[in-house]
């Protein structure tokens, strides 16, 4: 009796974490080979893809020093913002970690939408929130276009996502594979595209799906079976860039020449540390000031930062280095800022 529970021990767990995350797992995109899909797999190019199971159980493993991270008990919602913006103008909204409310010409498009109380298969265990996403699902105005960056749990909220799509049917512009899984969900106004493909949304705006430097996977046998990008918005208004996630990388370059200034670009400072194992997916503070050099951005809102515990860094720590690099690169506080939850600028 005593060797069936020894066993039992032993393979239960495993098994378990195999078939719940195969059960979580997002369907695998099929189609032709290119330059970052062997068929099976999305790779980066450049070849600095991301660690593997046993870099991180040695970085959960080894001694290090994790930054403090707060909760914020006194947290207070923002008001609801403005139902549209007209004319020349346009107005960004942070709604915390990589969400943004971004309004310009009558339309309202969201970026990487999370309300997520944890970044997790489950709501009681992972990465929990330290800081509400600043405006309430409900308060939000009619939403008329979702960009999806990729599939993480930091980034795609599958529990939400139903919810703002039932009450507006936005356009989901995403991803090779990610459709699919949207599909699956009840979700069918979506938009699958690979990079430097276009999608021309209105008479005057168009989309552009650009390269970017990370992974993909929601469960055990997903991993890498779907892309990831950024965004870039051409308008009017001028064009606005929205990085997704991304370490750093020479098509950032490639970007700012090929679209010339940005009026706006969001671009990630935080979960860099410990850049062994976070440096090939994760840009630090210091190489997303390079980012904006590189992508010809006006002016930057930091985004990525202080809303998951997902690194080592600590909750403020992205911030006071993005300051610390911007006074050594000559930035204006202006032309690179932050903006709490909730928080709103006309740029």
């Amino acid at each position: 009796m005593l060797v069936y529970i020894v066993l039992a021990v032993i393979i239960v767990p495993p098994l378990l974490v195999t078939l719940i995350g195969r059960a979580i797992a997002a369907p695998k995109y099929e189609g032709k080979v290119s330059n970052h899909f062997d068929g099976k797999k999305f790779f980066n190019p450049s070849g600095k893809n991301s660690k593997g199971l046993l870099d991180a159980v040695k970085w959960q493993r080894e001694k290090r020093e994790k930054g403090v991270w707060n909760k914020a008990d006194d947290f207070q919602y923002s008001p609801k913002p403005t139902p549209s913006v007209l004319g020349d103008d346009l107005r960004v909204t942070y709604i915390g970690h990589s969400t943004v409310l971004l309004q310009f010409d009558g339309l309202n498009i969201l970026t990487d939408p999370v309300w997520y109380e944890r970044c997790s298969p489950v709501q009681w265990a992972g990465p929990k929130r330290a800081i509400p996403a600043g405006i309430r699902m409900d308060d939000l105005p009619k939403i008329d276009l979702i960009l999806q960056s990729h599939n993480h749990w930091d980034h795609l909220d599958i529990i939400n996502r139903p919810k703002i799509w039932k009450r507006d049917k936005p356009l989901i512009i995403t991803t090779l594979g990610i459709g699919k899984f949207l599909n699956k969900k009840g979700i069918d106004t979506v938009v699958d595209m690979d990079w430097w493909d276009v999608h021309q949304y209105t008479e005057g705006v168009k989309i552009t799906c650009v390269p970017a430097q990370h992974f993909s996977g929601r469960g055990t046998s997903d991993r890498n079976a779907t892309l990831w990008a950024g965004f870039v918005i051409s308008s009017k208004i001028g064009n606005i860039y929205f990085a997704g996630d991304s370490g750093y990388g020479h098509f950032f370059d490639q970007i700012g020449a090929k679209f010339g200034k940005m009026r706006l670009a969001l671009i990630p400072i935080g979960a860099f540390k410990p850049r062994w194992f976070m440096g090939n997916i994760h840009c630090s503070p210091e190489e997303a000031v390079q980012i904006h050099f590189d992508v010809r951005a006006e002016c930057s809102l930091a985004i990525h930062h202080s809303t998951f515990p997902l690194a080592d860094d600590g909750q403020t720590e992205p911030i006071d280095l993005l300051k610390e690099a911007k006074i050594l690169r000559g930035v204006a506080e202006d032309a690179f800022f932050v903006l709490k939850e909730g928080e709103f600028k006309n740029v």
